[in-house]
């Protein structure tokens, strides 16, 4: 049964969490604000076109005008709680636990997810969950071309395959209540937000809030981490009170008015990858972070200075020989699905390249291994196996050449 009061609890609710008093309302609807009062109160109930015209200033549907279920149970004495489901089930993670050290390429898998975009279903109907996307998207925002490094701009394309836009929204700009409303009226539209923190720590991908939008709930995503890339699991959300007092940036989504074809999207991508892949100078204190084949001359030149040194350990292993194994391997299989994805690519030539990889990704496994167990070998060796490891990536420099030789004349009849 329509319940006035209720109703007029509801539009109350919303008149404040949109930052109106009472008269700035009625003048926004040029009524007296005696009838917004009476609306609020239960003792009259607006037009329709006052209706529509609140669903404007408030950015909501009219139903949630009518539908009092929400603004009862926040005005009830326990801790409201608003949590969107996925549009279609999700199955467990299906593919391998490492590596998945890449943040973003997990965030935006889990967002596919979300939005029920996956096509391949198991017995149950449920959203294949494995590493197809999260290795599209390793290379679609390019950071599987990097060291410890990502690119300005990693959004816009992995974004728009899905038939999204967004904003970008930095907590320097808002009040901490309107960066609390910002999250918790777009989430409440059925729609994720994206906290992205300054500082080494998760990024969350919300799907709920409680405590007024003071905590929110959802997947976080640590860069490096990688059980915790692999868990996309929206039973078990985690926590994050206090998110809104750090700085960091927001990401609203919105439907888009175009989608960017799978097959547009790889192409950018992959020339894109070429590029990087192919720079071969580097500027900047770190020599391990930036991308291209300068990194394996800075590679080996930290390892020689070890050695001079006579190091104790070998200091420039970690983590780049992680990042190192992990970032060949997707990029081998980025090229594997750019065969089937992309037209008039030549997939002799791609075999090749491809086959290149193969044993890029080989000396990537042994490096990483000597990273893992440096410290059970006796110090005598270290040199020994810092050469040994120079060597391993000389052969992949020059192995990698010649896969990226055979790559840009695969590319050659691609249309951007």
């Amino acid at each position: 049964m329509f319940d006035v009061k209720k109703m007029g609890e509801q539009i109350a609710y919303l008149r404040r969490e949109s930052n109106y008093t009472q008269e700035q309302l009625a003048e926004e609807l040029k009524v007296s604000p005696q009838a917004v009062s009476k609306w609020e109160n239960g003792k009259a109930v607006p037009e329709v076109p006052m209706l529509c015209e609140m669903s404007r200033l408030f950015n909501c549907s009219v139903d949630k005008m009518l539908d009092p279920s929400s603004c009862v149970l926040r005005n009830m004495n326990f801790d409201y709680e608003f949590i969107v489901k996925p549009r279609l089930p999700v199955a467990d993670y299906s593919g391998p636990e490492w590596p998945k050290s890449i943040s973003f390429a997990s965030l935006f898998t889990a967002l596919k997810l979300f939005f029920g975009l996956e096509q391949r279903r198991d017995g149950k109907n449920c959203q294949i969950n494995d590493d197809e996307e999260y290795i599209l998207q390793s290379a679609i925002t390019n950071i599987c071309f990097g060291y410890s490094w990502s690119p300005d701009e990693c959004i816009h394309d992995s974004l728009l395959i899905y038939g999204l836009d967004y904003e970008i929204h930095s907590r320097a700009d808002y009040s901490e209540d309107e960066f609390i409303s910002l999250a918790c009226r777009q989430i409440e539209h059925g729609y994720p937000v994206i906290i992205i923190p300054k500082e080494y720590t998760d990024n969350v991908f919300a799907v709920g809030f409680s405590d007024h939008g003071r905590i929110l709930k959802g997947l976080g995503f640590l860069e490096g981490d990688d059980q915790k890339n692999a868990r996309i699991n929206f039973d078990q959300l985690s926590e994050y009170m206090g998110w809104y007092r750090v700085d960091c940036d927001l990401v609203t989504l919105r439907p888009s008015n175009e989608k960017m074809p799978l097959a547009k999207a790889c192409v950018n991508a992959f020339l894109r990858g070429i590029k990087l892949l192919l720079n071969d100078s580097h500027s900047g204190e770190d020599k391990m972070q930036g991308y291209g084949m300068v990194i394996y001359r800075n590679w080996c030149d930290l390892l020689r200075e070890e050695n001079q040194a006579n190091a104790d350990r070998i200091e420039c292993v970690f983590p780049h020989a992680f990042i190192h194994y992990e970032n060949k391997l997707r990029t081998r299989q980025f090229f594997e699905l750019c065969k089937n994805i992309i037209p008039d690519i030549n997939k002799e030539l791609m075999d090749l390249a491809i086959s290149q990889y193969n044993d890029i990704v080989s000396f990537g496994t042994e490096i990483a291994t000597i990273a893992h167990l440096q410290d059970s070998f006796p110090r005598d060796s270290l040199q020994e196996k810092r050469n040994h490891i120079i060597d391993m990536l000389r052969r992949s420099s020059e192995q990698e050449e010649l896969a990226l030789s055979y790559i840009q004349k695969a590319a050659a009849n691609i249309q951007k």
